[in-house]
């Protein structure tokens, strides 16, 4: 990810353009596929009073967003623009997800839980157990969540730590 810090109406310091880019790097959480994001902050003087300016545009592989927040201080528009941004990140993630899910099928299971984060890293898909295996072998993971070709049972497929497959495919 390449993050770019603009300075306007404002001296540049490296504490505020690190505290940009920490909170910028915790959207990694959410989107692993963030290309770039540029920040710019600046001052606004309005009727001698002054307010801190924080705007983004954060491109991702599929769209992209842009916020401008205004809050007394540089500091506090920074934490307010980031809040937007992951609310729009959130919206947009659980929009997919409905849409891919209802296009199989599937019901959107709604979670309440706050500590349990939702993922969709499966094959969507159906495989045979021979493609798995291939997948699996070409990807930087352990394992692999996919649909059985034959049996349409959802299959989990792992590899142990001495090399052999192993596969957990449930009867429901």
């Amino acid at each position: 990810m390449n993050i770019k810090v603009t300075f306007k109406h404002i001296d540049s310091t490296e504490a505020i353009k690190q505290y940009a880019e920490s909170k910028v790097l915790k959207l990694e959480k959410y989107l692993s596929n963030i290309i770039e994001v540029h920040i710019t902050l600046s001052v606004e003087r309005v009727e001698h009073k002054e307010s801190g300016v924080a705007q983004v545009k954060l491109l991702t592989k599929n769209f992209t967003i842009n916020a401008e927040e205004k809050s007394a201080d540089i500091y506090s528009a920074i934490d307010l623009l980031m809040g937007k941004v992951e609310t729009q990140v959130k919206k947009y993630k659980d929009k997919a997800r409905r849409k891919d899910h209802n296009e199989e099928g599937f019901v959107p299971v709604v979670d309440s839980a706050p500590s349990i984060e939702i993922k969709d890293d499966y094959e969507k898909q159906p495989l045979s157990i021979d493609e798995a295996i291939q997948k699996l072998e070409k990807r930087n993971k352990n394992f692999i969540i996919f649909r059985d070709k034959e049996s349409s049972i959802i299959s989990f497929l792992f590899k142990e730590k001495n090399g052999h497959f192993s596969l957990i495919a449930p009867e429901l």
